[in-house]
């Protein structure tokens, strides 16, 4: 009776200690805290059990130690089953740091109309008469650096052309990586806001302002332009196909020159290609010029913009701006079959036979319109087809033609259109051969209703069942919406920086039907989601990791039951499964721009890089024909057989000459599941010129004597900047310091006001409190007590004659 009485009074008492213990300390048991006070009750009713048998056994000092050391080893034994963890909150003093950072670039060296020194010296004697430096010095670490192409320390060697482009955005992302985020008090700046590279500087701001970190911004320099005429910015295809047109668009400026003419020329060499006369109607005059031609032989083509026929120019070294096109007769082949006539169909035919001569195009129709009782000619599909040959009526007849397509796109063909057989050989062109599968869902019959297995195989997800259409499938209209993975992956990107990006895809029209899936594959990977009323939640950190991991789960357990595209690596090649039939809406108000851009990734993501030089079984190319001083040199080559199969060089080097001199052999890395590519970045060159690089490897050596020739090899050219871009655009920028200031928590001042930047780095304290957290139960000396406990207990009951 004593038992059952003592009992609850046991787990209350412990039950009441362990909640007092979690009002001191963090329990974090993977049972509730009564169970464990329950199993603690229990085992403490048995050692007493056990010490009224004992003690009849043993002395009653014995029988003490042995309940002593039970119980103590029991509240170990508890103490390790609750984890308890102390928290509590710290001050620690953070070494904060302020960082200086110089505008050095060309247009910060000019004496404007009326100034005493040049835009730099202006700001540099702002600092040193203000005070501020000294002021901020008393309780923080300066530091100095200088900008402008990219971000350099006082005296550090400064390449060719460092001057030649301001790179705001690259600077301040140069500040977050080298100065720890608790020790960033924010950045003094001395620029123009002249910037002129491709990354966003709003985007760095913005995390200045997440961090606490101002941004002040010292803006010098006139808002008036000099009197000068410049080209701004020239956008030119890198590479285009033999006999295609070379579009090429020149922004132009003209300050100072109202009722002037001047002519613009497209030039080749010496050569003039196209001249254009140019009225300019105003005194700030800035204007588009597009010029269009056909090369008429292959290679890499230098190419000149330039102004001519004005005087009294500030800047006459902008008036030209050179660039190259590589002109190649390399062509990706591409297979389209589908059942009829769709829209996808019709506008993706369209899209590859007239915008795109890279492309060598068939396309097959197995229920195309007819007229009656006409009679299809038998025309298999096959990559050797003259060029512009592109309606076959038939898949191609054998292996070999098959394995000579880069990327095969299926629409909404029915089962019985393709054989298990051609599946296989199919599936053999994907793993093997290391082609691109493309499949178009449709609601007849893809991707659901293959029922070949080399076919099932390939889809990326698993399908509803086979017997049904999906003609009927309810689904409320919805956009396009970019997973985590879409929006860093090459197929997905129609702009430069990722808000940019996620602004073009939620921008396109609504569409009105998509397949819907069961479950992804394992490796599948989903790109783009049909955004749905909350597919804008977010992850937070939460209160825990756990509760963070769970929102992850369940958010892509969202995007998979909602995916529209699917990509899988499928041996060597991929496989890429579309979900709707509507791309064709990306050309809404947009003509073929975004649609176009869309499947050019797509293709180029999965045929490989454009290499422009080679042949068939070798070819080879760089990421660009020009490159700066501070520029990487990615080389890439593609090594394949007769077959078109992959093949893996070992021995492959890839040897930089400059002049006819070798000046460095660099082993090339095979990619892991590519269709034959070997990848190296070369470091950066800090002299300008002409460059080549070429192929050397026992593999590679075979493969290009098989072509007929004795070696491969691509040229390019390093210059000290791309183009007159630095002193295009002089007047200073405020709009863009003003959005950086603001975006930060930061201020824009005058030269004359340097000092106001102050309070924005000076703070009350430098303390910071942070939340520490020292687990007590999981340490050896825990684990070591409770064994000596138990050993102690052993040794004292088997000296008593215990068993």
């Amino acid at each position: 009776m004593k038992t059952f009485l003592r009992l609850p009074v046991l787990f209350l008492i412990l039950w009441g200690l362990l909640h007092a213990l979690g009002k001191v300390v963090r329990l974090s048991p993977e049972w509730p805290v009564w169970s464990v006070a329950l199993l603690g009750a229990f085992v403490v009713e048995l050692i007493l059990f056990l010490y009224r048998y004992e003690s009849q056994a043993v002395t009653p000092r014995r029988a003490r130690w042995m309940i002593s050391l039970r119980l103590a080893a029991l509240a170990v034994l508890i103490w390790i089953l609750v984890e308890p963890t102390w928290i509590r909150e710290v001050e620690r003093e953070r070494n904060r740091e302020v960082v200086v950072v110089l505008d050095d670039s060309a247009s910060m060296h000019l004496q404007d109309d009326g100034a005493s020194a040049t835009r730099l010296a202006i700001g540099e004697q702002a600092l040193q008469q203000s005070g501020i430096l000294e002021k901020l010095g008393e309780g923080m670490k300066i530091r100095t650096v200088r900008a402008a192409r990219s971000m350099k320390l006082e005296g550090e060697d400064k390449a060719e052309g460092w001057g030649d482009a301001t790179d705001i955005a690259s600077a301040l992302s140069t500040v977050l990586e080298q100065v720890p985020p608790d020790d960033l008090a924010g950045v003094i700046m001395v620029s123009d806001g002249r910037h002129n590279r491709p990354g966003r500087v709003e985007d760095v701001a913005r995390r200045f302002g997440i961090l606490d970190a101002p941004v002040g911004l010292v803006a010098t320099g006139s808002a008036e332009p000099p009197r000068d005429a410049s080209v701004l910015q020239v956008n030119a295809p890198e590479a285009i196909h033999l006999g295609d047109r070379m579009r090429v668009t020149a922004a132009l400026k003209f300050d100072g020159y109202k009722g002037k003419e001047a002519k613009v020329r497209l030039m080749r060499g010496e050569d003039i290609v196209e001249e254009r006369g140019i009225p300019i109607p105003q005194d700030h005059h800035r204007e588009d010029v597009r010029f269009t031609t056909i090369p008429e032989e292959g290679g890499v083509g230098g190419y000149r913009i330039e102004i001519a026929g004005l005087d009294g120019e500030r800047f006459p070294e902008n008036n030209a701006w050179e660039f190259e096109t590589s002109i190649t007769d390399a062509r990706t082949n591409v297979l389209i079959v589908d059942s009829t006539p769709r829209w996808e169909f019709r506008y993706l035919r369209n899209l590859f036979y007239g915008r795109d001569k890279s492309v060598h195009m068939q396309y097959v129709l197995v229920h195309p319109d007819r007229i009656a009782d006409q009679e299809d000619e038998l025309i298999p599909a096959s990559a050797t087809r003259p060029f512009g040959d592109a309606q076959a009526t038939r898949l191609p007849a054998t292996e070999e033609e098959w394995r000579k397509f880069d990327v095969i796109i299926l629409g909404d063909v029915d089962p019985s259109s393709i054989s298990d057989s051609q599946w296989q050989i199919i599936s053999g062109c994907v793993r093997d051969r290391a082609a691109l599968l493309v499949m178009i869902a449709g609601p007849r019959a893809m991707p659901h209703c293959i029922t070949a297995q080399a076919g099932r195989e390939l889809v990326p997800v698993e399908t509803y069942e086979a017997n049904r259409n999906f003609y009927t499938a309810k689904e409320e209209p919805f956009r396009f919406a970019l997973t985590a993975e879409g929006r860093n992956h090459p197929v997905t990107q129609q702009a430069t920086g990722e808000t940019a990006n996620d602004i073009i895809w939620a921008g396109f029209p609504e569409i009105p039907w998509r397949q819907p899936v069961r479950s992804l594959k394992d490796g599948a990977e989903v790109l783009l989601t049909a955004a749905g009323p909350d597919s804008g939640d977010s992850v937070g950190g939460g209160e825990d990791l756990n509760a963070a991991l769970d929102a992850l789960t369940k958010r892509r357990e969202r995007e998979a039951a909602s995916a529209l595209l699917v990509t899988r690596q499928t041996g060597k090649g991929k496989v890429a499964l579309l979900l709707t039939d509507r791309t064709w809406r990306l050309r809404e108000g947009a003509g073929d721009l975004y649609h176009h851009r869309f499947w050019g990734n797509l293709v180029r993501w999965g045929a490989g890089p454009t290499l422009r030089a080679g042949a068939s079984r070798v070819r080879l190319g760089t990421d660009q024909l020009t490159y700066t001083a501070d520029d990487r040199i990615k080389v890439t080559a593609r090594l394949r057989d007769a077959n078109l199969s992959p093949v893996a060089d070992s021995d492959l080097k890839a040897e930089l000459f400059r002049d006819g001199q070798m000046i460095s052999s660099t082993p090339m890395t095979t990619v892991e599941g590519s269709n034959g590519l070997h990848e190296v970045d070369l470091p950066a060159l800090p002299h300008s010129g002409r460059y080549e690089v070429r192929l050397r490897g026992q593999e590679a050596d075979r493969l290009i004597a098989e072509d007929g020739g004795n070696a491969v090899s691509a040229g390019f050219r390093v210059v000290g900047s791309r183009g007159p871009i630095e002193l295009a655009e002089t007047t200073l920028n405020m709009p863009l310091l003003t959005t950086v200031a603001d975006l930060s928590g930061g201020r824009v001042v005058k030269p004359e006001n340097v000092g106001d930047l102050a309070p924005l780095f000076i703070k009350e304290t430098n303390a910071r409190k942070e939340v520490r957290e020292t687990s007590l139960w999981d340490s050896g000396l825990v684990l070591a007590l409770f064994a000596c406990l138990l050993a102690s207990e052993w040794v004292i009951r088997r000296g008593g004659g215990l068993p």
